[in-house]
């Protein structure tokens, strides 16, 4: 309680929030950065002058440390009230209550199988054994969220979310918790934000074995995103609790596991239509906001963890509308050296063709081009070439990635058969 009233007085009366994040990070570098230049500037003062410089140095870093680390905290707490602090299972809905635009769709994800209930540390399922599940269990939100409770809500609290445990240390990401009789309300998140990323690119693809569409995000100065199965020091893994998408116009969508949310974070996957042919492991919810990306423009993804969160942001991704009832195989004949399509549709605009030989996972996949340029029949000439060395130069067997892009429609997925 003591750190949080300094920091009220620290503070200033009211914080921004940018997106999901705190500018306390923006305003420490420009602390760090206006310290360096004051030093530079007086290189050529006296000794005196120098330490007076440095102490005034050190002091403002030490207020810029305790602001980037805690004045979301302090901004958000009210500090003339005790607060409990614990973490507790909550609905989807209740997890991204103030986080996205609407919250009014989402229900339980129901997955048609028994495996894969354990798959993500913070899921909170209905799993009791394969027995009792044997049909399948249902997803119904998060567990282990950081929650704050005002000391003399926290009994009520406890009783309406048997979930509930308290714990001995303030969180530096949570929601808060209000409670009027048998209503329970949550606030939108305190981020506490690691990291932002704005050199990663953002890649769309439709359908995908996991969705109508599949947005990959694709860093490359940095490497938070778990991307291959090998890695395991990432920090955005399998303990992940949420992902948001928000749009140019505004508009933020929160992603479920195993229907949005996989093993490797860094593809995020989503259904516009009921038609669930592509991911059958599970039955899609929240169509009614997912289906409002379709025509927008994403350029965020917010990746939350218990503790903390990474914010991705990139050149807008235009989402476009799916090509409804289409299906296009394709026929590769390496001694021809041809790739042969069949159900192209005759609409599309600006046609072009992408074909990649792909043998590993993530990061550590080794990408073989084939084909790259444009569609103007049902027959094209690949790299026969380079297709062989890639599959001599690689133990095990790879697979094909081959898109149908178009100014009027969102990438159609080819089938190679």
């Amino acid at each position: 309680m003591k750190k949080r009233l300094l920091l009220m007085t620290l503070a200033v009366t009211t914080l921004a929030l940018a997106g999901c994040g705190s500018s306390a990070g923006e305003e420490a570098a420009e602390a760090e950065n206006s310290s360096a230049i004051e030093s530079s500037a007086t290189e050529d003062t006296t000794e005196s002058s120098a330490e007076e410089k440095s102490e005034s140095a050190e002091a403002t870093a030490e207020t810029t440390q305790i602001s980037d680390e805690s004045v979301a905290l302090a901004a958000a707490l009210d500090p003339n009230t005790e607060y409990v602090f614990g973490t507790a299972a909550l609905s989807y809905a209740e997890f991204y209550s103030g986080d996205v635009s609407s919250t009014e769709s989402y229900d339980a994800v129901s997955s048609a199988t028994t495996k894969k209930y354990e798959i993500f540390s913070n899921m909170n399922t209905d799993y009791v054994d394969e027995t009792t599940n044997a049909e399948g269990y249902n997803i119904l939100g998060v567990k282990n969220v950081n929650v704050a409770i005002p000391a003399d809500q926290a009994e009520a609290y406890a009783k309406l979310n048997e979930t509930f445990v308290k714990s001995t240390e303030e969180p530096k990401q949570f929601k808060i918790v209000n409670v009027e009789g048998d209503n329970v309300q949550y606030s939108a998140t305190v981020f506490n934000v690691a990291a932002t990323v704005t050199d990663a690119k953002a890649e769309l693809l439709t359908g995908t074995n996991w969705g109508d569409y599949q947005l990959n995000i694709l860093e490359s100065s940095t490497s938070y995103i778990k991307a291959s199965r090998e890695d395991e020091s990432a920090p955005v893994a399998v303990d992940i609790e949420g992902v948001i998408l928000e749009t140019k116009s505004g508009l933020k969508v929160g992603m479920e596991h195993l229907q949005s949310i996989w093993v490797l974070p860094y593809e995020v996957s989503f259904n516009i239509e009921a038609d669930n042919t592509h991911n059958t492991r599970v039955k899609f919810d929240n169509l009614a906001e997912l289906s409002k990306l379709e025509k927008e423009e994403i350029v965020s993804a917010t990746f939350i963890n218990q503790n903390d969160t990474y914010v991705y942001t990139f050149d807008p991704v235009y989402v476009k509308p799916v090509y409804r009832d289409v299906e296009v195989t394709g026929t590769i004949d390496e001694k021809e050296g041809t790739l042969t399509l069949v159900g192209v549709p005759g609409d599309l605009e600006n046609t072009t063709l992408s074909a990649t030989y792909i043998v590993g996972q993530g990061h550590d996949s080794v990408r073989t081009v084939i084909y790259e340029g444009e569609l103007s029949g049902d027959k094209v000439e690949i790299d026969a070439k380079a297709l062989e060395e890639a599959k001599s130069g690689q133990a095990e067997e790879g697979r094909y990635a081959v898109a149908i892009s178009s100014d009027n429609y969102a990438n159609i997925a080819v089938t190679v058969e």
